[in-house]
């Protein structure tokens, strides 16, 4: 909290988020925004700050061949702070703690180890977080970031952990939740609310374990699932360590439940199994951002989280006509939840989308029994699903809690220095070289920070002398800082009962808009003045002469000066010995999407012909995107397949782009941007249910594609289209066909 690096990410009190200016659309974002802050601030005396405290800890193998040398960090981090700070190792906002001991326990019998192992782990861990108790309870003053000082009280809020260190934490056996007390062979069950699931409680729990441990047998003991081990957490001040158990993004839901379980149920529920879908991965179409499984999956012996990812972006596609349409649904309700859970903002509607994702898998999920691909659905994973809501509602969005960034956090802190050492006592030399390197860094860091006020050091009256400093602040208000409440005294914070100064507005729009901000062209074209007819070989244009003339004579002249106009020829005719310069690619900026970034997002649409074999370097095949174009005539979306004439899709229409272009000099008072040939697909009209995608099919007249010639400005974005396989992949098709063989 005291690193001015921090200022601008960093919040010292809980605050509503709203969508809208009357406070009716709540958001969930950050850690201050969601319940869990309020209610501790409102249990703190007047004056506290929350610092609310992250946990994390992960067992990482070091030795990669030999050795079995393994090292068992413990991060901390506080939810003051942005959870994307937070989840950038260089911003350095998450410190090494300490080290527990990886140890097999050889001083005791095989019957005692295991019992030995968690009581260890607790032991340590209340030693690490010792002072937090003390600090917890009184609260400790601290010089912050922005110059004030602060009573502070350090609460631990959120533990992130694999499940089954999440079993570790909370003192259960492994076959139960470790967050509340459903019976083992209950977890496949829906029957409960995702909003107000029954969590463990923290003070029975740890009564229980003490009662056991005294000799004492509680008749429910078995039933709990708790191990006999004193919690470390039983002391920590505010503390409910079942709620501090956070969603699991990359092991419950990318690894275990789609990878684990999904991919492999609906591959059973496929005639021709792992051989069909390889083929139908190897032939699927590309896309710039995706990835070309050009072996099939089934080969991969390596997966890693980017694997999981870019398998869930086409999967459903996959599996489309191979399977029935029941195994399709739960496939979709998995990968949906998958994608809802993964949102940096939440509102009350993609909290309801998410439930629903959940209430649709358990509705289909019946299909995987009746095809004997399932017994049962009892398995922690699953079960884990039904408490993302309430977590989401309690510490902010899952995001921020992803073990995803734990296990970055292994290469700085432990895998590093671990081969910086001789391998010997190399617990104690990681500990020295991180120690120096963190030294060092602290230097560097404190230089920069002088470089940064060297200027106002020297002259205190430069800020009130530069006015304009100060107008562009004030024109630029959506930026401007304002007084913090609590600056009137060195040791001060707003009341508990001032709401008032807790409701803010949502600094970002949740709008969804289609439109691109900008497009980026390299500054030199890769084809310049080319031959009209070679481009038409070359990439493919058969059509391009007409549709530049027809586009041409469409343009309106009452916009250009009488300069321009003169400058026009006397007939807008194209013939073939005319030049363009062709571009490979046009970069578009997208609008902002605060659910998935709150960077704007880049997107490039290509359009790059296939090239032979020269030398030593192999042939490439052609790359021509398929993109989504708005306001094309009278073939667009149909509004009222919609049921909503504000459907996002509405007058959208699918091309693939097959040339990027500036038009012949001779008309280039016409035609002062670049310009893009487009081949059509039918109008986006006909919905498949099942998957929730559209499909289209090649726009032909009189035997020939559809194409027209359009303003770049007019590419909303790339889109991904799958080809309808049917119950089995024709064989001779392949990623460079696919397009011309098939519908979508």
């Amino acid at each position: 909290m005291s690193n001015p690096n921090f200022n601008d990410c960093i919040e010292y009190e809980p605050k509503r988020l709203f969508e809208d200016p009357f406070g009716e659309k709540p958001l969930i974002s950050e850690m201050w925004s969601a319940e869990w802050w309020e209610t501790v601030q409102d249990a703190l005396p007047d004056g506290a700050t929350v610092a609310p405290v992250i946990l994390a800890s992960d067992k990482t193998q070091l030795s990669t061949f030999s050795g079995d040398k393994s090292a068992w960090p413990v991060y901390l981090t506080i939810g003051n702070i942005a959870k994307a700070t937070r989840r950038s190792p260089s911003s350095r906002a998450t410190v090494l703690i300490g080290y527990l001991p990886v140890t097999k326990l050889e001083c005791f019998s095989e019957g005692q180890r295991s019992l030995k192992g968690y009581q260890l782990f607790h032991d340590c861990m209340r030693s690490l977080l010792e002072p937090l108790i003390e600090a917890g309870k009184n609260g400790v003053e601290i010089e912050c970031g922005d110059g004030f000082v602060r009573r502070v009280f350090p609460i631990l809020a959120a533990y992130i952990a694999d499940h089954p260190e999440q079993c570790l934490v909370a003192c259960c056996q492994e076959n139960f939740c470790p967050k509340c007390p459903i019976q083992p062979k209950e977890r496949g069950t829906s029957s409960r609310s995702l909003h107000d699931s029954l969590l463990r409680d923290p003070v029975k729990a740890s009564e229980m374990i003490k009662n056991h441990l005294n000799g004492d047998k509680p008749t429910d003991w078995k039933a709990s699932g708790l191990r006999p081990v004193m919690p470390f957490w039983v002391d920590l001040p505010h503390c409910d360590i079942f709620r501090c158990i956070t969603p699991d993004i990359l092991h419950q839901l990318h690894k275990g439940m789609f990878k684990d379980h999904t991919v492999k149920w609906a591959t059973a529920c496929m005639e021709g199994e792992d051989d069909e879908i390889d083929r139908r991965f190897k032939a699927m179409s590309t896309h710039g951002d995706l990835r070309q499984f050009k072996k099939g999956i089934s080969l991969i012996s390596q997966w890693t989280g980017n694997e999981y990812k870019e398998m869930e972006k086409v999967f459903l596609g996959v599996l489309a006509g191979g399977v029935e349409p029941d195994v399709e649904r739960a496939v979709r309700a998995v990968i949906d939840f998958i994608y809802y859970a993964h949102f940096e903002v939440h509102t009350k509607e993609s909290l309801d989308n998410l439930a629903t994702a959940w209430r649709s898998f358990h509705k289909y999920k019946e299909v995987f029994i009746r095809l004997g691909v399932r017994d049962n659905f009892d398995f922690a994973k699953l079960h884990s699903m039904e408490h993302y809501i309430r977590s989401i509602l309690w510490l902010g969005a899952a995001d921020g809690y992803n073990t995803e960034g734990t296990e970055r956090l292994h290469i700085d802190f432990a895998k590093q220095g671990y081969r910086a050492s001789n391998r010997k006592q190399y617990v104690s030399q990681m500990t020295r070289w991180l120690e120096r390197r963190e030294a060092a860094h602290r230097f560097e860091a404190y230089l920069q920070w002088q470089l940064l006020e060297q200027p106002g050091e020297d002259d205190e009256d430069d800020a009130d002398e530069d006015g304009d400093e100060d107008e562009d602040g004030v024109e630029d208000g959506d930026n401007t800082t304002e007084p913090h409440p609590r600056g009137a005294s060195s040791v001060t914070m707003a009341s508990n009962s001032d709401m008032a100064a807790r409701i803010v507005r949502s600094p970002c729009s949740l709008t969804h808009t289609l439109s691109p901000s900008g497009c980026t062209f390299a500054k030199v074209p890769a084809w310049p003045n080319t031959l009209i007819s070679k481009a038409i070989d070359n990439f493919g244009a058969p059509d391009l002469t007409y549709t530049l003339e027809t586009y041409l004579k469409t343009m309106d002249l009452s916009i250009l000066s009488t300069a321009e106009k003169a400058a026009i020829p006397n007939q807008l005719t194209v013939r073939d010995e005319m030049r363009i310069s062709a571009y490979k690619q046009v970069k578009l900026t997208l609008p902002q999407m605060s659910q998935v970034s709150k960077k704007h997002e880049r997107d490039t649409v290509r359009a790059i012909p296939k090239k032979s074999a020269h030398g030593r370097l192999g042939p490439t095949s052609a790359q021509f995107s398929t993109v989504l174009v708005s306001g094309h005539d009278s073939e667009t979306v149909n509004a009222s397949t919609t049921n909503s004439t504000e459907h996002p899709l509405t007058g959208v229409r699918v091309g693939q782009v097959r040339l990027i272009f500036r038009v012949p000099p001779e008309f280039a008072v016409l035609a002062k941007k670049q310009l893009a040939y487009i081949e059509w697909f039918t109008p986006l009209q006909v919905r498949n249910e099942t998957l929730g995608m559209y499909s289209v099919a090649r726009s032909v007249r009189r035997g020939r594609y559809q194409a027209s010639v359009v303003p770049v400005s007019s590419i909303l974005r790339t889109c991904h289209l799958t080809p309808v396989w049917g119950k089995q992949v024709d064989r001779s098709w392949s990623p460079e066909n696919v397009l011309e063989r098939t519908c979508f």
